[in-house]
């Protein structure tokens, strides 16, 4: 275990900035990667339960997308800066419950209850937005987003007024994406 913590916490110097004793907004402690991985297990699961809510019935690459498309909102400068922020993006009464079908993601404020039953299906969105949240970059990187860069998508059963705005990219599954 001591050999462990020795070499992250040389890899953890080489990469971060450590800074000098007066400046303590610099300096890595314990208590930041705490904070750090904390935040981390936050945005991971608030991804997972859109990838749930949105797109558990579909299939690996479906769930995907959806998530692709969240992540794509946060690299976004015209969204939220987080995924937590980007999930819950709507309009909100004064006491801070969303208004009904007033959501980014109709999961969020459609009135019905956001208690994860299948667990099954929330264990393999776990590893699908987990997956995500750590090849995302390499994914733009190398043009592999098969979304195209989408940021926004529905099911084929609805169809929105803002879909003849933006365009298509294609159907993947039950959705149909947009740029």
């Amino acid at each position: 275990m001591k050999k462990l913590f020795i070499t992250v916490a040389l890899i953890l110097s080489s990469v971060v900035s450590v800074g000098s004793s007066t400046n303590k907004n610099n300096v890595w402690t314990f208590q930041s990667y705490n904070t750090m991985m904390a935040d981390r297990e936050k945005q991971h699961e608030c991804l997972a339960k859109n990838i749930y809510f949105e797109a558990r019935n579909e299939p690996f690459v479906g769930q995907f997308a959806v998530a692709l498309v969240t992540l794509n909102r946060v690299h976004d400068s015209a969204f939220p800066n987080t995924i937590c922020e980007v999930v819950y993006e709507g309009i909100h009464t004064a006491s801070g419950f969303p208004k009904k079908h007033r959501c980014q993601f109709s999961w969020y404020c459609d009135g019905n209850s956001d208690e994860v039953r299948n667990q099954r299906a929330w264990k393999e969105v776990q590893k699908t937005a987990n997956l995500a949240m750590i090849k995302y970059s390499k994914i733009k990187t190398e043009g592999l987003d098969y979304t195209e860069g989408a940021r926004f998508y529905h099911t084929f059963e609805v169809s929105p007024r803002w879909s003849k705005v933006y365009p298509v990219v294609g159907r993947i599954g039950d959705h149909i994406f947009y740029r």
